[in-house]
């Protein structure tokens, strides 16, 4: 059976991105209840995103990021640029270190991401405290925050399992002898 091409592989992978964050945008503006909820349900698409950045980065690149989250800054009401600057920081910050992360357990690769995660969401809190702007309070805003970080291994097993998103070996080339 024939190989498929590397080109063909990232643009795939860049194409089920986009995908997946359309579905997310769907189901978290679809109106399932009137009432509002005592909590706040993880951030999905950040889950999704530092999982492809730190497993394949080549599937998420920065204008892809920019443009996505954008459109959600836009379509949730945020202050557009402001969610999508820190998580561009944060995907640069886990894009550098993905080969680092071929090479050490799963703990560590999720205590890494939990780490972005954490800065992200604080920074947006601290900017929000700085500029005086009105923000969400502190309770809903933790358990997102801690939310995100308990579905990471669900996120990553599901990445792997519906778009092929694992981490490479280290070492491991492509079929033209690229490293991935």
């Amino acid at each position: 059976m024939a190989e498929r091409s590397p080109r063909v592989e990232v643009w795939a992978g860049r194409g089920a991105f986009v995908l997946m964050a359309f579905a997310l945008i769907f189901v978290t503006m679809l109106p399932l209840s009137t009432l509002p909820r005592a909590w706040a349900a993880p951030d999905l698409l950040l889950a999704v995103t530092f999982a492809w950045a730190a497993r394949r980065p080549d599937f998420v690149p920065v204008l892809l990021v920019a443009g996505v989250f954008l459109l959600f800054d836009l379509l949730y009401g945020r202050p557009p640029g402001l969610w999508t600057g820190l998580v561009l920081l944060a995907t640069e910050a886990l894009r550098v270190r993905s080969h680092d992360l071929r090479a050490v357990p799963y703990l560590l690769e999720w205590a890494t991401v939990a780490v972005a995660v954490i800065a992200v969401f604080m920074s947006y809190r601290l900017v929000f405290s700085l500029t005086a702007l009105p923000q969400v309070p502190l309770v809903p805003h933790m358990f997102q925050m801690i939310g995100t970080v308990l579905c990471y291994p669900v996120v990553t097993f599901l990445s792997y399992l519906l778009a092929g998103v694992r981490r490479p070996a280290p070492g491991e080339v492509d079929a033209l002898g690229h490293r991935i």
